[in-house]
């Protein structure tokens, strides 16, 4: 056994030595206090693994003693054994709720006061385990997080920036992870004289479904840059369905080991006409809102991507007339539940950016992220997270300048 350093405090002089000359012959380092202050006085200066007191003593009984320790942060767990000649039951609670670990009864037999310090070696033997591994554990923890921030600035660097003008077009954008990694994605980008748009929704959370998500942006920049699979062959873009259909047959093919599927909206618009042609994948039904303030819905449903080869996809046809928001979304913004379980839904999505039309995408963006937060959380949004990711992407085409 290692010598374990222990204090004991004793008004007796008499008494304290005698305990005092049994603990050295058992191998423990003894230091010895005449009282409770004299004792916290001790252990603010020197460390102790344990503290044997007398519970009758002037100016600080060990009763007194035991909450101050216990009160105290002394950097480690100090295991106490409370002395007393007390049998009443009511006493010995008022001990344990002070902090005591064990009692003996006064005077002390020796072969019991030397199987309760072998107690209390083990227990301290024990917490000192524990806490290493916490210790461990801690920095595990902190090099995770070091990494999922990396992660998430490498995600969000992916993201197109925020009011992306291309000619008479705007971009923008509201993205709120429900954790440190999301497996939404997106992206607005020129394409021949076009402009090429997708949403994806990867299923799942956290670190599979972020790096899925990432994989399914290298597939677009894959196909602008090097495949150029964006592309027809005869020129100009390629049909958004074939797109799709092409990303499904390789996250479906043999070599692709990951087990997941994604939902995506994916489609181009003319920059010089207006018109445009999207793919709808299981991904929430996008819609445009007009200066009016008509809504109007764009997309025929389809399946995710990933699911089985061999499935095929429709375009559909759409303008974006001048003054017109095209709004693309994910679905932790229809499904996000209120405290009372009641989901926001389209209608309201709808309703929301319908009113809030006059605004512009700058301001109507944080506008709409406080909203939703809030309805989810009520007054405390800031302390709680979204339960799924929320993404939402709005193209204008900017009206007619006098």
């Amino acid at each position: 056994m290692s010598a374990l350093p222990v204090l004991i405090v004793e008004d007796s002089p008499v008494y304290r030595r005698l305990l005092s000359r049994m603990l050295a012959q058992w191998g423990y380092r003894v230091s010895e206090a005449e009282n409770g202050v004299a004792a916290l006085e001790m252990l603010a200066s020197q460390t102790f693994s344990m503290v044997i007191s007398d519970w009758e003593m002037p100016e600080m009984d060990g009763l007194t003693l035991c909450r101050e320790i216990r009160c105290r942060q002394f950097g480690h767990y100090i295991y106490l054994i409370l002395l007393t000649a007390r049998e009443d039951p009511g006493d010995l609670t008022l001990g344990f709720d002070a902090g005591v670990d064990d009692f003996l009864s006064k005077p002390v037999e020796q072969t019991e006061l030397r199987a309760r310090l072998h107690a209390g070696a083990r227990i301290l033997s024990l917490e000192a385990t524990l806490a290493a591994r916490n210790a461990r554990l801690s920095e595990a923890l902190r090099q995770i997080e070091q990494d999922l921030e990396v992660a998430a600035r490498i995600q969000q660097s992916v993201l197109p920036s925020h009011q992306l003008h291309y000619r008479d077009y705007l971009s923008d954008w509201l993205f709120l992870p429900s954790a440190w990694v999301s497996g939404d994605i997106f992206n607005v980008f020129p394409l021949d004289n076009h402009l090429g748009f997708y949403c994806v929704d990867v299923s799942g959370h956290g670190v599979g479904a972020a790096m899925m998500s990432l994989a399914v942006a290298r597939q677009f920049l894959h196909g602008r840059a090097v495949e150029r699979f964006l592309y027809s062959e005869e020129g100009g873009v390629a049909s958004p369905a074939e797109v799709v259909r092409i990303l499904n047959s390789r996250f479906c093919s043999d070599e692709v080991e990951i087990v997941s599927y994604f939902t995506m909206i994916y489609g181009v618009i003319d920059l010089d006409t207006g018109q445009g042609k999207l793919c709808q994948a299981g991904h929430p039904t996008p819609f445009i809102v007009s200066p009016a303030g008509e809504v109007n819905a764009v997309g025929n449903g389809g399946a995710p991507v990933g699911l089985m080869p061999d499935l095929s996809w429709t375009d559909v046809p759409f303008v974006l007339k001048s003054g017109e928001r095209l709004c693309l979304f994910s679905d932790g913004i229809t499904e996000c539940e209120n405290p009372g379980g009641e989901q926001f839904g389209q209608l309201r999505l709808q309703r929301w950016l319908r009113d809030s039309n006059g605004l512009a995408l700058e301001a109507l963006l944080p506008q709409f992220g406080y909203y939703l937060t809030h309805w989810h959380s009520g007054e405390n949004a800031e302390q709680h997270a979204m339960a799924d990711d929320v993404s939402l992407l709005l193209i204008e085409r900017k009206g007619d300048t006098e």
